[in-house]
């Protein structure tokens, strides 16, 4: 990570997202409507305007903006700004996403272990059942399991995987959440 770049890997046009969600955040009329944002301070701004929320393969505001900050290339500082944010807890959220898709995988101990008791409550998706959670669960998820809110994450190499899993097994022993527990969110009614 010298230099202030990000080491990523995998498809440099699709940010490594399954070609459902790619498809429909290229054709999102929020997308169209961002356009013209150009720097990481718009998008960052933009996106504290907004709250984004998470859904599925539905082209959400924060799918549609972690697709944009793909498209300007986030550096070291960028996304240390984002996971680190003071005012808003969706920024944080996006630049954890962010990093599970396009970080190399043998990084992503590096990037969110450190928050894996991060307590900062977030919604992750809104509606008639918001989905609550924590910082910390969503780095736990996001290091653990294949999917998150609906939509496949990017494979993690088995050896990898193998050494993420034990690092985590202290987190899942102390209520953080059960290995092989898919319920790691509070539903609100």
């Amino acid at each position: 990570m010298s230099n202030n770049t990000l080491a990523t890997h995998g498809n440099e046009r699709t940010m490594n997202l399954n070609s459902v969600i790619f498809q429909n955040i290229i054709d999102s009329p929020y997308l169209k409507n961002i356009a013209e944002l150009e720097t990481f301070h718009e998008v960052q701004t933009e996106a504290q305007r907004n709250e984004p929320f998470l859904k599925g393969t539905t082209p959400s505001t924060a799918w549609v903006l972690m697709y944009k900050f793909w498209t300007i290339r986030l550096t070291v500082k960028q996304i240390e700004s984002l996971i680190d944010n003071q005012h808003s807890v969706y920024l944080r959220g996006l630049g954890f996403l962010y990093l599970r898709f396009v970080c190399k995988p043998d990084q992503l101990w590096d990037w969110l272990g450190d928050y894996l008791e991060d307590d900062q409550e977030i919604i992750l998706q809104a509606g008639p059942k918001p989905v609550h959670s924590t910082i910390g669960k969503m780095c736990y998820i996001l290091l653990h399991d294949q999917k998150f809110q609906g939509q496949m994450l990017p494979r993690i190499p088995v050896l990898v995987m193998r050494d993420l899993e034990s690092k985590l097994e202290p987190y899942a022993d102390a209520g953080r959440a059960k290995v092989g527990q898919r319920d790691h969110f509070k539903y609100v009614e």
